[in-house]
């Protein structure tokens, strides 16, 4: 170190607890600016702008503790300048710190500018090269001489062209035309980087030697001292690797795809991909089918679009859970047909990025059979009425509800007249088309919100709501209506060219709540039909 400080000038005395400048030299206090005074008031870190604070400290706590050390840093002078130095800490019996500096000098090279130029573009792996307006070489270096042009000395290349070089190694591989094709796209891109006077990017491949390489130029206009346009300059990188890995990668690439677009359509499930914006990125061949759109209106449509209105919050609540349990969903086809599909959703990650897969199946058919048998659990095969079974169902909810709102309601047991010599004289066929035909009738007769039923046999129950408290008033109500069924009933029917007339006997019982139950209203308007009919039916009472 004591060799170190034979060239320094400048010397600042700081104390190793406060950091506080203790001393200057005159010569430091003339560099900065400063009286020795004005230095002796300030901590060392306001003369040094050093830019690793905490760095420092520790420099200064191994000062202390014994070590020599050198930093180069900035001084503030009092003009506002810095200036450079470096810094020499020496450490004094441990009581004090002797920092001795000299002015920061770059390193001179030893070798003319021209000579480094040369020597750092000919090792360089990249083509370096400069040329004419006739495109030819004014300069190249070893990698351009070696790797395009074949030749072994940088001064074989100037002044000849790219088309020359190419002519030469065709002329020794005359059997061969693919042997060397570089040098025509070389000068073309000379050419458009002229006529534009702007520096330009290409990539230019080839065959050099019977061999296809690929090089990433960047070409710009060359102009002399004068500011006249005197040729082309440029640099090129060989990315011949590069490229036969890019080549090999999106290979796999597409043997991923095929694979992946096989594992897709082999499924008998639609499967659509959505990214995090709920925007279709990719789907299989079902889809299509399923939905009937083309691949350009399934390119990032909203997966809400596929939902019916009604189902769309349940989409929204399902989209963002990571729960893959399948849901039923009504979901919806391009021409804006309704079906239900069975939805089983996952978050997975494609090519990095976090996708959910919806797997669909259309269960249309499935609810078509569901209803089908439904519907045969609940109504009469023959009328297609609903049954006894379930008109009980639905005649407890509205004794439930009777208690609270009071209102009346009609029950009518009605039973036709002469019925039985019909079927057995004309026979059963007649006679089940008889029933369906007065089945049809008696639903035309009622309002929708009425129930009507086949209780058996030629027996039919009719639920009737007044909406009244008043239960005169529900008497007459209901017996407009029952008056509209015995007309309805006893108009001719039309039967494989036969005419038939038939009547009906209407028992009728009325409640505004749950006191009686089901089977003993029925029993109260089954006891008022045979009231009718001992009366010579075609006609209805009341029930007592």
């Amino acid at each position: 170190m004591e060799y170190f400080l034979k060239d320094c000038e400048y010397q600042i005395v700081i104390h190793p607890e406060d950091g506080k400048i203790i001393n200057c030299n005159d010569s430091y206090a003339k560099l900065v600016g400063y009286t020795k005074k004005e230095i002796c008031e300030q901590a060392v870190l306001e003369r040094i702008a050093v830019e690793n604070t905490i760095m420092f400290l520790e420099v200064l706590d191994d000062v202390i503790a014994g070590t020599k050390a050198m930093i180069t840093a900035d001084h503030n002078c009092k003009n506002g300048e810095v200036v450079r130095l470096d810094n020499y800490l020496i450490s004094r019996r441990h009581s004090y710190i002797e920092i001795w500096m000299k002015k920061n000098k770059p390193p001179v090279l030893p070798i003319q500018r021209r000579r480094l130029l040369d020597m750092i573009i000919d090792y360089a792996p990249d083509m370096f090269w400069a040329k004419d307006l006739q495109g030819r070489y004014l300069f190249t270096n070893k990698a351009l001489c070696e790797k395009l042009l074949g030749v072994d000395d940088v001064r074989e290349a100037i002044g000849k062209t790219d088309i020359f070089f190419a002519l030469k190694e065709m002329a020794s591989h005359p059997d061969n035309p693919g042997w060397y094709t570089m040098g025509e796209m070389r000068q073309n891109s000379d050419e458009t980087v002229i006529k534009h006077l702007t520096p330009m990017h290409f990539e230019e491949h080839g065959r050099v030697r019977g061999k296809e390489i690929y090089l990433d130029v960047h070409k710009a206009p060359l102009y002399n001292c004068d500011g006249v346009l005197i040729g082309t300059v440029g640099i090129g990188r060989d990315i011949t690797l590069q490229k036969e890995f890019e080549a090999k990668v999106e290979e796999e690439q597409m043997k991923k795809t095929e694979l992946f677009e096989s594992l897709l359509n082999s499924t008998i499930e639609g499967l659509l991909i959505f990214d995090e914006n709920k925007r279709c990125i990719h789907y299989n061949r079902p889809v299509k089918e399923i939905f009937g759109y083309t691949d350009d209106e399934l390119w990032q449509k909203d997966a809400l679009s596929f939902a019916m209105d009604s189902s769309k919050d349940l989409v929204t609540e399902k989209f963002d859970k990571s729960d893959q349990t399948p849901y039923e969903v009504l979901l919806k086809r391009k021409d804006g047909t309704a079906f239900w599909a069975l939805v089983r959703g996952k978050f997975m990650k494609l090519e990095g990025k976090k996708v959910k897969v919806w797997a669909i199946v259309d269960i249309s058919p499935l609810k078509e059979k569901e209803r089908a048998i439904t519907f045969q659990a609940e109504h009469d095969p023959l009328t297609n009425l609903i049954n006894r079974r379930h008109f009980f169902r639905i005649f407890e909810s509205v004794l439930n509800k009777a208690d609270r709102d009071r209102l009346y309601k009609g029950l009518l047991f009605i039973d036709l007249d002469r019925f039985k010599p019909i079927n057995d004289s004309m026979g059963h066929n007649i006679g089940d088309q008889l029933l369906q035909l007065v089945a049809q009738r008696l639903q035309s007769s009622l309002r929708k919100s009425d129930l009507i039923s086949r209780f058996g046999g030629d027996e039919f129950l009719a639920l009737i709501a007044t909406e009244t408290t008043d239960i005169e008033d529900a008497k007459k109500r209901i017996s407009m209506i029952a008056e509209k069924i015995l007309r309805t009933i006893k108009a001719p029917y039309q039967i494989e060219k036969k005419s038939v007339t038939i009547g009906a006997s209407i028992g009728i019982t009325l409640f505004n709540s749950s006191e009686r139950d089901l089977n003993r209203l029925i029993l109260d308007a089954d006891s008022a039909m045979y009231e009718a009919k001992k009366e010579g039916g075609n006609r209805y009472t009341f029930s007592a």
